[in-house]
């Protein structure tokens, strides 16, 4: 890949970056939120799994930018292999690593996502939970690159980031807590004119009770 050197892309890069995290914190906010059913009177249900989905989409592609204006950018010594390839990479080798890490498990939860109709649903939803490990290793591979840690409103970005996915899994843990548990069956109330009804059906006629057709014939019948 041909290499260029200039502080844009330097900038570039570590512009990327920041909103790939943010977008990622989001997104995974947003997929617990849809596992847990969220939504409300300002955004129902469909609309939170497709701001979801909207949102990885955009995270995929400010990853990529991150990515190529890193490779790109002569002034950093990394490669295309070492995007892709932990442990290659001459410059920090690993916090960079954490970064190609990363990138490993959104290219597997990308390339399952596309071919979500040709492999089984398992299969699916086992490499879609590498997405849960995808955000803090993206993390960890911000505060250890430390190109912008050292710059207060860089960590309040960063606690920030983690109080929010926090906050998403203490509500996911919370909803599990209150949901029905697996086999148990919702108990319908009918309604009470068919409760009578399906009782009178069950239980015998009194000996007393008489059908009216009996007693049509009876007053009707020829004298003793």
């Amino acid at each position: 890949m041909m290499a260029l050197t200039s502080p844009w892309l330097w900038y570039l890069s570590r512009a990327t970056g920041i909103v790939s995290l943010c977008l990622l914190t989001i997104v995974m906010a947003l997929g617990v939120g849809t596992s847990t059913r969220a939504g409300g009177r300002f955004l129902l249900r469909f609309e939170v799994a497709e701001l979801h989905r909207r949102l990885s989409l955009l995270a995929v592609v400010f990853v990529a930018l991150h990515v190529t204006s890193t490779v790109v950018d002569a002034y950093v010594p990394t490669g295309l292999l070492s995007a892709v390839v932990p442990g290659v990479s001459p410059y920090k080798t690993w916090p960079v690593a954490l970064g190609a890490l990363a990138v490993d498990c959104m290219l597997a939860v990308v390339a399952t996502s596309l071919l979500r109709s040709r492999i089984p649903a398992a299969a699916w939803r086992a490499v879609h939970w590498l997405s849960y490990l995808f955000w803090p290793i993206a993390l960890l591979h911000t505060v250890v690159i430390g190109s912008d840690m050292k710059h207060r409103w860089m960590d309040a970005l960063v606690l920030a980031c983690i109080g929010i996915v926090v906050v998403a899994g203490l509500r996911r843990v919370a909803w599990r807590q209150r949901a029905v548990p697996e086999g148990a069956r919702t108990v319908l109330h009918p309604h009470p004119r068919g409760v009578a009804a399906s009782r009178a059906r069950r239980e015998p006629l009194s000996p007393r009770a008489e059908a009216p057709e009996e007693r049509r014939v009876a007053s009707t019948g020829p004298p003793s």
